[in-house]
């Protein structure tokens, strides 16, 4: 719905069709039952190597290394957004409960195979935590919001 605002088109005239995995996707992209789809590039990165699948443009702010597609701001859209997760606890954690989680979610990030998955995968690094990790939820929550209500959601 982001891209739909940015390309001037009302997101209620969107045809968004969900889907609850990458396989499900890709084979309605390849069977034409879609126009295009939007998902991780580490998901379909075979597929667009091959050629089976085109890479219209990378959703991020910068593109990505080694493939040919330029990011939605160069092809003229003033948006990006990326794919994000992120790994939350209860409520109610002592602050020596949640600095033992967050210094484990820091040594896992910290590690060789992690590093190594970010390279075979295509992804970013956009690991935060805390105090930053709260005002970027609050930022994508807002953005959320905003076309949620565009919506009438």
């Amino acid at each position: 719905m982001l891209m739909a605002r940015a390309a001037g088109i009302a997101p209620k005239k969107v045809n968004y069709v969900p889907f609850d995995g990458g396989g499900e996707l890709l084979a309605s992209i390849l069977g034409e039952k879609v126009a295009f789809g939007v998902s991780g590039v580490g998901e379909y990165l075979d597929q667009i190597k091959s050629g089976e699948l085109r890479l219209l443009a990378v959703t991020g702010p910068e593109r990505v290394d080694g493939l040919e597609g330029p990011t939605l701001k160069e092809s003229g859209y003033d948006v990006d957004f990326t794919n994000w997760r992120g790994i939350v606890a209860p409520p109610g954690l002592s602050e020596a409960e949640r600095d033992k989680l967050t210094g484990l979610v820091r040594k896992l990030h910290d590690s060789p195979q992690w590093r190594k998955s970010l390279k075979t995968n295509g992804w970013d690094d956009a690991f935060l935590t805390g105090d930053k990790f709260g005002d970027f939820l609050e930022a994508q929550d807002k953005r959320v919001v905003s076309v949620l209500k565009e919506l009438g959601l």
